[in-house]
């Protein structure tokens, strides 16, 4: 069932009668910032960026080459993802990515990890550095053996699963662009390297 509305402009929404609760959730409405861009040739003129939180995925191979995926229910794309576990850094993770890359991950998949290693430096990697501040954080998650998966800890707004898909499987996913998510491939690719699976000569 199809249950998308129909879209309208932010500044129609902005000005309309709203609720309590409509008023509320402009809370998660992201805010612009302006920056005055350099011209090459001399000059200047405004660009305009989105900021939104930086987050991390963790990538994790289990025994026998399953990948542990996230099949989530996404607000506003209003279609099912799949990525490897992910999260913004809350105020228990005190700063920290790669405490948040763990956190997340054990929440949503239930599966403890021996440590997290990052796979793209103390920056992470842009997203679309022309109209967005956020930046990914990718890591390799190193399981807890034995592995005894235990509940989720989902937020009250997650909808999601965890799955476990075979390597080959996840990346015929991938290659087909089934995952939804661009951060699926990065982290992926990236982990392999790490862990000999994937050269690059």
């Amino acid at each position: 069932m199809n249950t998308k509305k129909e879209l309208m402009s932010f500044a129609e929404y902005a000005c309309g009668e709203l609720s309590e609760t409509e008023r509320a959730d402009l809370r998660f409405v992201p805010p612009i910032e302006v920056v005055q861009l350099n011209k090459p040739d001399g000059g200047d003129f405004a660009g305009f960026r989105t900021r939104t939180k930086n987050w991390a995925t963790t990538f994790c191979l289990l025994p026998d080459d399953y990948v542990v995926i996230v099949a989530e229910w996404k607000h506003g794309a209003e279609e099912i993802t799949l990525v490897p576990p992910s999260g913004v850094p809350s105020k228990i993770d005190h700063g920290s990515m790669d405490a948040c890359a763990k956190r997340e991950f054990e929440e949503e998949s239930g599966i403890l990890l021996e440590k997290v290693v990052p796979l793209a430096g103390l920056n992470g990697l842009p997203i679309a550095s022309r109209n967005l501040t956020t930046r990914f954080y990718p890591f390799l998650g190193i399981p807890k053996l034995p592995i005894n998966p235990g509940p989720s800890k989902l937020d009250q707004n997650e909808y999601l699963k965890m799955v476990l898909i075979s390597l080959p499987e996840w990346l015929k996913l991938i290659n087909s662009g089934e995952t939804n998510e661009e951060c699926s491939v990065s982290v992926t690719y990236l982990a392999l390297q790490d862990l000999g699976r994937l050269s690059i000569s």
